[in-house]
């Protein structure tokens, strides 16, 4: 997951996602365009009020004990995706590497978007951007990877965490949560990505 509005097209939600880091009411760039996002506070299951039920459970703290193997789980998020952004496609591009997550922001036509970006495995520690933009994984496994800020020093009210869940039917979601602030309440996005192939 940039300063970045409801637009995925300069990508990933980069994202996914500028850095998977927006303040709250803004999307993530290069990180995942929503196919269903709602602004109405999430209930107590973490779902929200209206739109798609998501899986995300309370905002964790970062990791610092992720190895290759650990990277190796999220294979299944290989491949080229289509998400949607309000009645606006997007389209994402996921390769995997040793040590990281590469994530590109495609055209219509497939070609890359400018330049992809990187989730990367550093001293045990799995995530992008820098400072009070980086966000790292609290956890993986064989079916999803969780996103949180990397320390409270996030810069202004970017304290986002995403997720990016595989799904049993050949999908995968990618949710999105904003906590609530002083003058906002919780907010919740989830995008739905498909398998897409672009047109010959």
């Amino acid at each position: 997951m940039l300063n970045c509005k409801h637009k995925f097209s300069a990508i990933v939600l980069l994202f996914v996602i500028c850095n998977f880091a927006c303040s709250s009411g803004e999307a993530q760039k290069n990180t995942n365009a929503p196919v269903e996002s709602s602004t109405n506070s999430t209930s107590s299951s973490g779902s929200a009020k209206s739109g798609a039920a998501a899986d995300v459970g309370p905002v964790a703290t970062p990791a610092s004990n992720f190895t290759a193997a650990d990277v190796a789980k999220l294979k299944w998020i290989e491949g080229t995706w289509r998400g949607m952004d309000g009645d606006k496609p997007f389209y994402e591009r996921y390769k995997l590497e040793p040590t990281a997550l590469v994530v590109e922001s495609l055209k219509e036509d497939g070609s890359a978007e400018g330049p992809p970006e990187r989730f990367e495995l550093k001293n045990g520690e799995f995530g992008k951007g820098e400072g009070g933009k980086r966000s790292v994984a609290s956890e993986i496994t064989d079916t999803y990877v969780q996103f949180v800020p990397a320390s409270d020093k996030t810069e202004g009210d970017r304290r986002n965490s995403f997720r990016f869940k595989r799904e049993p039917n050949g999908t995968w979601t990618a949710t999105l949560e904003w906590p609530a602030s002083a003058d906002k309440p919780a907010q919740q996005k989830v995008y739905k990505m498909e398998p897409w192939q672009p047109a010959k």
